[in-house]
């Protein structure tokens, strides 16, 4: 009967296309390479889409667009672009490992600093010394303008003027956040690189107090830095080790740059960080639409996964989020609330609540990720698609001054938490600056979004 099925679907949008046939003419071997990758999307949306009752009729449908327009032609208005389609051509692109925002100053119309947003350990931009926080006020000599912005990423060497953020007073004694210089850098052609799904990894003994915090900045839901490695799960499961020897009692997980990732890491991390007597609970639901209704399946809280890692027996997480955190990030925050105290640092998450799946057809070199489940927590709950609110919300550009690299105690998102912690709750100066935010550049990377299910 599933043979029938997957068969029915491509003719149906071959009974679309009349034009396909002309003067009692069939002319669809001359059509068929430009129709069948699309009615292969097709067929596979129509079986295993989460929505596929939305899809519309094959009349209503052009299968002579490219891929990703005809997935979007396909999608239901609950899908906030979480399918998608894409070439498997996965050459990395050359980049110098650094994402910025663009600050106008007050001075010119035409006159730029730009803010270091992030930095990629072991790139050009790290290897020159570049940190998050630190400002880039002139390339090559020149100011940063529209023009010369370019600069910023075309891949060349480049010379850059670097400025600190300080606080002064103004004329009328007012304290006045400006950019002043601090040194010149060499910054190496761009290549290559790979972003490492654990950032930061940190222990802190919080002075007079019992209370010993593990940090881990994690920017993607990956087991390893290649297909079929672990190095990524086998460094969560020495650092838990590490943590559990120091008797860590309190965790912040940074997830403010997490996109998503695959659900084996999701299960992994909430083995590490549940209640020990919350192991081998159910984790999650997956539920699937009726025609895979035989694929809905619970997860657990699997003690088996540890392999040499350890559970730290939390009651309460702390979690540093923003509007990137999604998909496998959402899942672990919601999962675990069942169990624990979750609380959220930072702004509202994008509101991912489904899991996606691969699709590759040997013909074509694309491979396609539909939405294919939506995920419950062990209390049936599945209500975030507008994103998870923080309970201390908090943009962290609106204090320029503690814009600092993950890890570090003064940075304004870990040192809040750090100071919910410890039971003070007073947030540093917010920044009182002339200058305004412009645009905000993200370097191209491979990472995995969303929720990717297996």
């Amino acid at each position: 009967m599933k043979r029938r099925n997957l068969l029915l679907i491509p003719l149906l949008g071959i009974l679309t296309l009349t034009t396909l046939f002309s003067c009692g003419q069939d002319r669809w071997p001359e059509y068929y390479p430009l129709t069948g990758r699309d009615l292969w999307i097709d067929s596979v949306m129509r079986q295993d889409y989460l929505w596929y009752e939305d899809i519309p009729s094959p009349k209503e449908l052009n299968y002579f667009q490219e891929p990703a327009a005809f997935l979007k032609s396909l999608l239901s208005s609950y899908d906030k672009g979480f399918s998608t389609v894409d070439t498997l051509d996965n050459t990395p692109v050359p980049s110098y490992g650094f994402d910025y925002t663009l600050y106008k100053l007050a001075t010119s119309d035409t006159v730029y600093n730009a803010l270091i947003s992030y930095v990629i350990p072991n790139s050009p931009a790290a290897n020159a010394g570049l940190e998050r926080g630190e400002w880039i006020m002139l390339i090559d000599g020149d100011s940063i303008t529209k023009k010369t912005e370019k600069l910023l990423v075309d891949g060349g060497n480049r010379e850059l003027l670097i400025g600190k953020y300080t606080v002064q007073k103004d004329e009328e004694d007012k304290e006045m956040g400006i950019i002043q210089s601090d040194r010149n850098v060499n910054l190496p052609a761009a290549r290559t690189v790979t972003d490492n799904a654990i950032h930061a990894r940190r222990i802190f003994t919080l002075q007079n107090t019992n209370l010993i915090v593990g940090y881990l900045a994690y920017n993607q839901f990956v087991p390893g830095s290649t297909d079929g490695s672990q190095d990524y799960n086998a460094i969560l499961r020495s650092f838990s080790s590490e943590c559990k020897e120091a008797g860590v009692n309190n965790f912040i997980l940074d997830l403010r740059y997490n996109p998503g990732g695959e659900m084996e890491c999701v299960q992994l991390l909430g083995d590490i960080l549940a209640p020990a007597d919350k192991l081998d609970s159910p984790l999650a639901f997956l539920q699937y639409n009726n025609k895979q209704s035989a694929k809905n399946r619970d997860l657990i809280l699997d003690a088996q996964l540890l392999q040499g890692g350890a559970n730290l027996n939390l009651s309460t997480l702390y979690v540093i989020t923003s509007g990137t955190t999604a998909g496998a990030a959402e899942m672990l925050i919601n999962c675990l609330k069942p169990y624990m105290n979750v609380v959220l640092i930072g702004q509202t998450t994008k509101g991912e609540n489904v899991g996606t799946a691969v699709y590759l057809n040997s013909r074509y070199p694309w491979v396609l990720r539909p939405v294919v489940c939506e995920i419950f927590n062990s209390n049936g709950e599945s209500e975030y698609a507008e994103g998870f609110k923080p309970d201390y919300p908090i943009n962290e550009t609106a204090y320029l001054a503690n814009y600092l690299p993950l890890g570090n105690p003064d940075e304004t998102l870990l040192n809040t938490t750090l100071q919910l912690i410890v039971g003070n709750i007073e947030l540093p100066k917010p920044s009182n600056t002339r200058m305004t935010a412009d645009k905000s550049v993200m370097m191209k990377r491979n990472v995995r979004k969303g929720l990717i299910i297996k």
